[in-house]
């Protein structure tokens, strides 16, 4: 595992009708792919590979600017840089390297994949990837999962689930959840609190279909009001009438839809949180968290976490060892750590920390 805790924390340390965006990697000022290429280029025919060379470049890139990079790459070197990056990289960092490499939908729609091919199914990253992303990302993610796989998604994951569980993943798939109005139906939000209590607690057993269409089709602004209203209805809120009524995968499902409807950025930081202190870390966990949502929201991700858990996210990261023996076995890990730290304190006089960047942003 070279230096994967460290790149990690590197990626969070970027403080600087759609959903707001609050990324922690942005454009590069100055920016010039013909010198990164060449920097890559000898970093990757170093002997032993200067990986820290291609950490700092590669972390402080937006996904056009690695492109160009690559580009320029190709023209200098006569060969695809992901390529002579694979060949140069292994383990995590590799992971992590070449997911970077891929655009926020290439790289969410090849973990879907990762997770529903060959024999069993990963639903907790299933859950994570389809119920925690925006109509716009899920459009986005459809077209680029056909276009790198020539499969339709919707296909795959009714093929890969069952039962209500797919049912409620399909609905989220085909993409109906309404816009956004600037205008509060309170009628509207009245009818689907009342709903959402008739189809469960209020009768033995659940309505399920009724559950997925209000939750698959509803706007999150509305759904939000709607799990107020809920509550002058249900003796129990919305998360505790999902534990109630239903188990296993579709309660997952139900209770992670919920949970990123009410804060969508709180519920990657538990999600951090919960890979990191559990036994034996779920390495892969953080690692597609944060690489996937750095030039989504990743700021306010840091800033949900430093509020609920006293501690940065790059310093949990930092000292977060779930694998001691291949950490340990990374002779530049203490120069690496020992480096994070100093850009953040730099970084410290120039950007406002997470808290205080995403307080500027409804």
């Amino acid at each position: 595992m070279a230096m994967v805790s460290e790149f990690l924390g590197q990626l969070s340390l970027n403080i600087g009708s759609q959903e707001p965006k609050y990324p922690t990697v942005v454009p590069a000022k100055d920016f010039d792919p013909g010198r990164d290429a060449a920097r890559i280029e000898t970093a990757i025919k170093t002997k032993g590979v200067d990986e820290q060379t291609i950490i700092d470049i590669l972390t402080k890139r937006s996904y056009p600017q690695r492109r160009e990079i690559a580009f320029e790459y190709e023209k200098r070197a006569k060969k695809d840089m992901i390529t002579a990056l694979k060949g140069a990289l292994s383990g995590s960092l590799e992971t992590v390297i070449l997911g970077l490499m891929k655009s926020t939908a290439q790289y969410d729609a090849s973990e879907i994949r990762g997770s529903i091919k060959g024999l069993g199914t990963d639903e907790e990253t299933l859950i994570e990837l389809l119920c925690s992303r925006s109509n716009e990302e899920l459009l986005e993610i459809k077209k680029v999962y056909k276009d790198l796989f020539k499969k339709d998604l919707d296909k795959d994951v009714a093929g890969d689930t069952s039962g209500n569980f797919a049912k409620l993943l399909l609905a989220l798939v085909q993409t109906k959840r309404a816009e956004p109005s600037s205008l509060v139906d309170y009628e509207k939000i009245d009818t689907d609190a009342r709903a959402l209590y008739d189809a469960g607690i209020k009768i033995r057993g659940t309505d399920v279909a009724t559950w997925i269409s209000i939750l698959s089709e509803r706007s999150v602004p509305h759904l939000q009001k709607v799990f107020q209203r809920y509550k002058s209805y249900s003796p129990y809120d919305m998360q505790e009438s999902i534990v109630k009524e239903v188990k296993g995968d579709l309660q997952k499902s139900f209770l992670v839809l919920v949970q990123c409807f009410e804060n969508k950025q709180l519920y990657f930081a538990k999600r951090l949180n919960e890979a990191m202190k559990s036994k034996g870390a779920k390495e892969k966990m953080v690692t597609r968290i944060i690489v996937s949502r750095c030039e989504v929201d990743l700021k306010k991700v840091c800033s949900e976490y430093k509020s609920s858990f006293g501690q940065s996210l790059q310093k949990t990261i930092l000292t977060s060892e779930p694998d001691p023996p291949p950490l340990a076995s990374s002779g530049s890990l203490p120069f690496m750590r020992l480096k994070l730290r100093q850009q953040h304190r730099q970084k410290s006089a120039v950007h406002s920390s997470c808290h205080q960047a995403a307080s500027f942003v409804q």
